[in-house]
């Protein structure tokens, strides 16, 4: 076995999302309207300091307070901690030393509200701050992309596949629906003979291939709300909608760098001989997503399809849909996957009409998505800037 290995630098064209998990309650994070900063609480600072300015019944007093005010529909209307803090006494420099690390918020007024954070999914970051991006990640972007390859390649094997997920698309049909994706991941990646059962990963190609973390120098985030632009106009005939949906990202323009290691004795076995034709795959699949939303979406954002064209791959949160599926590649045609997809969302996303007492689906894709499905193009605005979510460009690195 002889591995090969090259190093790599990722371009953040726009602002990336890769959440932690951990999502902060607005009393959780310290919000600074004045200088539009989310300043993040080191929490072996915060008991002491409460216990040293006796604020430790005053505080769970404001996290009840809080909790209702969150309750509330849309955006926040409750006291944000710094107002709070302030309230009590305490000195803008003291709230500042409690802070770990801090983030950029730059809230947009809507409708003539001022648009502020809610709660705040956080981005994955090192012990001491740094920003990174995991390895698993970039790995599990680069397996949608092999099987992308694949499937355009032997499109001819999975019309018996297409029949079968066209019938499968409500809620009850999740495992037969797993069944066939699975059944397709297996004959076109489990090609190796580690174990006798098929459906163990170890059998799989993209054994062949080890990523690593993505990590870069900066600790200096910035706070986004979730935008849809949609093609259908809303109540207020608007088509772009603020979602009250926050998340930390790493800002565009941010450099990480990482590492493949491969071995092409196994990543043969699907046409990959080369790190060129990884990155091949991964472009190409990237492209054929946003091939699909430029058509559609071009004559209103035709700048931002400009600067997407350098995009090698899309990562994280706030992607989109098309970004992270198959059935592009596995309908006969984008009328097909159209209507696959509307139907699926609409079959899994539904609620209860208040009237009638039954079920009905939430945005009503079936009906209102004409020329693309879901109907909404995923962007986030800091200031005055568009940007389409997690666009990343890849260069080998230098030296």
């Amino acid at each position: 076995m002889k591995l090969a290995y090259k190093e790599y630098e990722l371009t953040c064209i726009a602002p990336v999302h890769i959440g932690n998990g951990t999502t902060l309650k607005a009393y959780e994070y310290i919000y600074d309207a004045n200088k539009q900063q989310v300043l993040f609480i080191n929490e072996t600072k915060w008991i002491p300091f409460l216990q040293e300015h006796k604020l430790m019944d005053a505080f769970a007093d404001y996290i009840m307070q809080t909790a209702r005010a969150l309750s509330a529909k849309g955006n926040f209307q409750g006291q944000y901690l710094w107002d709070w803090l302030r309230h009590q006494g305490i000195s803008a420099d003291e709230i500042r030393r409690l802070a770990l690390r801090c983030a950029a918020a730059s809230p947009r007024t809507v409708t003539g509200k001022q648009n502020h954070p809610n709660d705040i999914a956080l981005q994955t970051a090192l012990t001491d701050g740094r920003l990174y991006i995991p390895g698993s990640t970039i790995k599990g972007a680069l397996r949608t992309a092999v099987l992308w390859k694949c499937i355009q390649e032997q499109s001819h094997h999975f019309a018996s596949d297409w029949q079968k997920l066209c019938g499968l698309t409500d809620k009850r049909s999740k495992k037969e629906r797993e069944k066939v994706s699975n059944g397709i991941e297996r004959r076109l990646l489990h090609l190796l003979d580690a174990d006798s059962d098929k459906r163990k990963a170890v059998n799989s190609v993209m054994r062949g291939l080890r990523v690593s973390d993505a990590v870069s120098d900066t600790k200096s985030a910035i706070i986004l709300q979730k935008i849809d632009e949609s093609t259908h106009a809303g109540r207020l005939h608007k088509n772009e909608k603020f979602l009250p949906l926050f998340r930390e990202c790493i800002p565009a323009g941010t450099k990480l760098h990482f590492s493949l290691t491969a071995d092409f004795s196994i990543l043969e076995k699907v046409g990959l001989h080369s790190f060129a034709d990884i990155w091949d795959a991964m472009r190409r699949y990237t492209q054929s997503g946003l091939s699909w939303q430029r058509n559609v979406f071009d004559h209103r954002y035709e700048y931002l399809f400009q600067e997407a064209d350098m995009a090698d791959m899309m990562l994280g949160g706030g992607t989109g849909f098309l970004s992270k599926t198959l059935v592009q590649a596995l309908a006969p045609d984008l009328h097909a996957a159209k209507d696959y997809i509307a139907r699926f969302l609409d079959a899994n996303f539904q609620k209860k009409d208040k009237a009638t007492r039954r079920y009905r689906p939430v945005h009503d894709h079936v009906k209102l998505d004409r020329e693309i499905s879901p109907r909404t193009l995923k962007v986030t605005k800091p200031g005055q800037d568009t940007w389409i979510m997690g666009l990343c460009q890849i260069h080998e690195s230098k030296g």
